[in-house]
């Protein structure tokens, strides 16, 4: 009998975070506002599953920020509102200390960085009716590069250089 040993599904989740950061970035830098609220909940579904599947896997940490990320993502198309967004950036802030304690790749803390930023600047933006869609659009634009760039870095095997 083989044993089954589960694939870690970080790169997936990566790349179906940055599925919605590059529509939310575009939206914000192009004054169009970006995906419709079905898209941030289908993405955001999909992303919960990604943290089952890092369950699956016994990664911890994976499963947690999938998760948290998932729901965000999800709660937002259903209209999360300012101060959800602000606890969720509060969340996020967590994961940053937990991916520094356990010292994961410099980028995956980056990537939480600007996650913790999409969040925050959303939720401020609604809290003080203040427009801020081009630094969104920009901060959703770095998350999207550094997700794919992460993502494909550990879907090369070593070939893409992961920092």
């Amino acid at each position: 009998m083989s044993e089954f040993k589960p694939l870690d599904p970080t790169a997936c989740g990566l790349f179906l975070v940055a599925a919605i950061s590059f529509p939310l970035a575009l939206g914000c830098l192009t004054e169009e506002h970006g995906a419709p609220a079905e898209l941030f909940m289908l993405l955001g579904a999909l992303i919960g599953l990604v943290a089952l599947l890092a369950y699956r896997a016994e990664s911890n940490f994976g499963f947690t920020v999938f998760l948290l990320v998932g729901a965000a993502v999800f709660a937002t198309g259903y209209g999360l509102g300012g101060w959800g967004n602000i606890g969720f950036a509060v969340l996020f802030l967590m994961t940053i200390a937990w991916s520094l304690i356990i010292k994961t790749p410099k980028l995956l803390t980056a990537i939480l960085c600007t996650t913790t930023l999409i969040f925050l600047i959303v939720g401020l933006g609604a809290i003080a009716d203040m427009d801020l869609n081009m630094v969104l659009g920009i901060v959703a634009l770095l998350n999207g590069i550094f997700c794919l760039y992460l993502g494909f870095g550990l879907v090369s095997e070593g070939k893409v250089k992961v920092f």
